[in-house]
């Protein structure tokens, strides 16, 4: 087993990111969630300390990725079988005090890890994830490439995971 490195990860994204994309579109045929799919696809893969893998790391990949794309397609429905009738009346769960205290704490977390993030790199990542902009529709907006968008999606998400995965 090798370690893998944060440098792997980046080379991955960039050769393999369009491919993993319509791999995992073509699956689910949803190109907004695909976009997140592929995300989280190279999370997994990060998550990872050591891989035994090294070899087919490519593989690996579109590996993990089917397996998401998987999960997704059987919580969809799952979701599609659970709907009901929400009744107003019925009570809400409250959130324990123990949890809300760990929320914050995340939330924190999470906040200065944007706060560290470059200019450019906080502004695609809040638009991504907080107004919920496709990559064309921020590339459009700050005039840059999509995969100019791509990069600074993967260099944030790498200090947030940072940042919280050490905690």
């Amino acid at each position: 087993m090798t370690l893998i490195e944060d440098q792997q990860i980046t080379e991955l994204f960039i050769s393999h990111n369009d491919a993993l994309f319509k791999f995992v579109n073509r699956r689910i045929n949803c190109p907004e969630q695909a976009q997140d799919l592929t995300q989280e696809t190279f999370l997994r893969l990060l998550k990872q300390d050591k891989l035994s893998h090294q070899e087919n790391l490519s593989g690996y990949l579109f590996k993990i990725a089917e397996r998401i794309a998987i999960d997704f397609i059987r919580q969809q429905k799952r979701n599609n079988q659970n709907l009901i009738a929400i009744d107003d009346d019925l009570p809400s769960d409250k959130v324990s005090l123990e949890q809300l205290t760990i929320y914050r704490q995340e939330c924190e977390l999470l906040l200065k890890a944007i706060s560290q993030m470059s200019t450019r790199n906080r502004t695609i990542f809040l638009l991504r994830k907080i107004d919920e902009m496709t990559y064309s529709e921020i590339a459009k907006k700050l005039q840059i490439s999509e995969k100019t968008v791509q990069r600074s999606l993967v260099e944030a998400m790498l200090c947030c995971y940072r940042l919280l995965g050490n905690n």
